[in-house]
């Protein structure tokens, strides 16, 4: 029997990474950060509930305020936050000074908003516990999944430079298309990095997943056009590598 293909969403939780941000990478993204869980299924009812405009209205305003934290352009603070509510904040295991921040936003209730707080990578101060904490990745992983979101919409939205991405080394790929995942996944991936503004202090690189239309489920509830899923967005501290400075000189 032919198997029909599903929408199967990503779940993305960049523990490991923690520990390499501190040391000046954050290689998470240098992997294809797409891969399936074991037992995962399709989202089921995400796919069939209605998006209002009060609800896109709030992803975009979620969007951009945290790409404007991720540049230094805005500060965070965790009780006062567009993001909503503290759902929880927890430490790290192992990690001095490394947090977890989760919100629970009111006019999107079942979104996941998700922050990893941690010592500033750019301060010389061996005494951790003493450095300034900064935001340095933040994940949202919308329910429902938005319709009516282009990907140029949020190009132009977060400010986006077009035809190449940069790794969690630094290194930089050509193109934006991941491509999608295996045929019975229709999970597609997009990567960038954010466009360098005057007032900003950090680079950022993003990455998209939408969820692409089944092309052989003719049912009328099914989307006819790619369904935006996940948004990840990571502060670059790739520069402050040794290697890398050697490599790219001021």
């Amino acid at each position: 029997m032919k198997k029909t293909p599903t929408l199967a969403r990503k779940w993305f939780r960049p523990t490991g990474a923690i520990l390499v941000i501190l040391s000046f990478a954050i290689p998470v993204h240098a992997q294809l950060s797409m891969s399936m869980p074991s037992g995962s299924s399709g989202p089921g009812t995400e796919m069939g509930q209605t998006v209002t405009d009060a609800q896109r209205d709030m992803a975009f305003n979620i969007l951009t305020t945290s790409m404007a934290i991720l540049r230094d352009d805005q500060p965070f603070d965790p009780a006062h936050t567009i993001f909503g509510r503290i759902l929880a904040a927890r430490p790290e295991r192992g990690v001095v000074g490394v947090m977890e921040y989760s919100f629970v936003n009111p006019v999107l209730p079942e979104t996941q908003i998700i922050l990893y707080v941690v010592p500033d990578p750019a301060a010389p101060s061996a005494d951790r516990t003493k450095v300034k904490q900064v935001v340095t990745a933040i994940t949202v992983r919308f329910n429902p999944l938005l319709t009516d979101i282009s990907r140029s919409t949020l190009e132009d939205l977060l400010r986006v430079d077009i035809g190449y991405w940069i790794d969690g080394q630094g290194n930089r790929w050509p193109g934006n298309d991941l491509g999608t995942a295996p045929p019975q996944v229709r999970l597609h991936g997009y990567r960038y990095r954010a466009s360098n503004l005057p007032t900003s202090r950090f680079p950022v690189n993003v990455e998209f997943a939408f969820g692409d239309p089944d092309p052989n489920n003719p049912a009328p509830d099914e989307p006819k056009m790619p369904v935006l899923m996940d948004v990840l967005l990571n502060r670059d501290y790739s520069a402050l590598r040794p290697n890398h400075r050697e490599q790219n000189p001021s």
